[in-house]
């Protein structure tokens, strides 16, 4: 097993990749994963070159279809809301007094006994 004390060796790669839309750099993508070395492979840090290392990495991200997945990211904020140029959000003050809405997830109305549930418990008792 490839050991984190062994400071010779790169056990795992962390790979980031971010994409943007070529005609509207306000859209993009990001896709990240960790590569991890096979353990009887691991690559020496004293021979490894950039060749190698875009190899690896160029690799992973064919396989974990990053390009694909960005495309997919990028496409999906299109369809997102943007906000109008030169908005500023007003400043907001919170006031944490306030109690939560009947019916809000925070306090959640309280059901009533339908009346179909004492007709069936009637029916029951004869």
């Amino acid at each position: 097993m490839c050991s984190c004390q062994d400071t010779s060796r790169v056990c795992s790669i962390i790979i980031g990749m971010t994409g943007v839309d070529e005609s509207n750099d306000r859209h993009n993508g990001y896709a990240d994963g960790v590569l991890n070395l096979e353990d009887n492979k691991p690559l020496l840090t004293d021979v490894a070159t950039p060749e190698k290392a875009s190899e690896l990495v160029s690799q992973f991200v064919a396989d974990q279809g990053f390009k694909a997945r960005i495309d997919a990211e990028i496409e999906a904020s299109k369809l997102r809301d943007v906000p109008p140029e030169n908005f500023e959000v007003p400043e907001i003050t919170l006031d944490l007094s306030v109690e939560p809405a009947e019916g809000s997830p925070a306090n959640p109305a309280v059901e009533e006994e339908s009346s179909s549930e004492e007709e069936s418990s009637e029916e029951e008792g004869e």
